[in-house]
């Protein structure tokens, strides 16, 4: 059952009606989104929001995950709002972790490089092919290199005033710090966008942003982890670049219930 856990932030009527609801309705809350209770109980989910938070939970998300373990639910139920919580997790955490700083110093490298190279390797490729793109899309020089036996002859490709960006969960591939290390002697910048800190790779990198990631059970005998957070950092370059180049930057606007 949920319940204000302060008498600091008391509940209004409205806020009331929407914890009644969800107490009165726990079996159900299992499959339905924040915009599903707000329709039920003719509120606004910022209200629902609002009236989870005053309950002690940061999101309906940690609310619901809350209500269905109160019950002997479908275990389907359980598990699949288990997933959910991992994705937000990472999602949370990664932008937690990022310096915006960082961000901004990137794009300027982008901005200005003659030509950038993106580095992966494995799963990796894919979330470096999607950020080629987008930067293509935003008129960069850049392409995507994945081939191992390449990388150990990086030297052979770099002219000193390109930039090479690693992509990488945990970077432990041996060829990215050979490739990195060759980046370096050239006298290319190197970014690196990964998920694990103190590797002999960073050490090598003029600017580190590091997401958070948690395994992928279905896959964990192959070793596979989320790619959430390289998207995330991805995304969030690409768009402060588009930003720079449209001339302004409009601020976002939260809504209520966001904040």
């Amino acid at each position: 059952m949920l319940e204000c856990r302060g008498p600091r932030h008391p509940l209004t009527s409205t806020e009331k009606h929407v914890i009644d609801y969800l107490n009165e309705n726990i079996e159900e809350i299992s499959s339905l989104s924040i915009t599903d209770i707000s329709e039920r109980a003719f509120v606004s989910t910022a209200t629902v929001s609002r009236a989870i938070r005053k309950c002690g939970f940061s999101n309906f998300l940690a609310a619901r995950y809350y209500l269905i373990q109160q019950i002997n639910t479908n275990q389907d139920q359980i598990k699949m709002n288990s997933i959910l919580a991992k994705s937000y997790s990472e999602c949370i955490r990664t932008i937690e972790n990022i310096h915006t700083d960082n961000i901004m110093e990137i794009a300027e490298l982008i901005i200005h490089a003659p030509r950038i190279i993106l580095i992966a390797r494995g799963i990796s490729r894919l979330i470096a092919e999607e950020f080629c793109f987008q930067l293509q899309c935003l008129h960069c020089n850049v392409s995507v290199m994945y081939d191992g036996e390449v990388m150990k002859h990086l030297d052979k490709y770099l002219n000193p005033n390109d930039l090479v960006i690693i992509l990488s969960v945990f970077n432990s591939t041996p060829e990215l710090y050979i490739a990195a290390n060759h980046a370096k002697q050239n006298g290319s910048h190197v970014v690196t966008i990964c998920c694990k800190t103190g590797t002999n790779l960073q050490e090598l990198s003029d600017i580190t942003v590091v997401g958070y990631s948690l395994p992928i059970d279905a896959t964990i005998s192959l070793g596979c982890s989320s790619r959430i957070p390289l998207m995330l950092i991805t995304r969030t370059i690409v768009e402060y670049i588009g930003a720079i180049n449209a001339g302004d930057i409009v601020p976002y606007t939260f809504a209520e219930d966001e904040l």
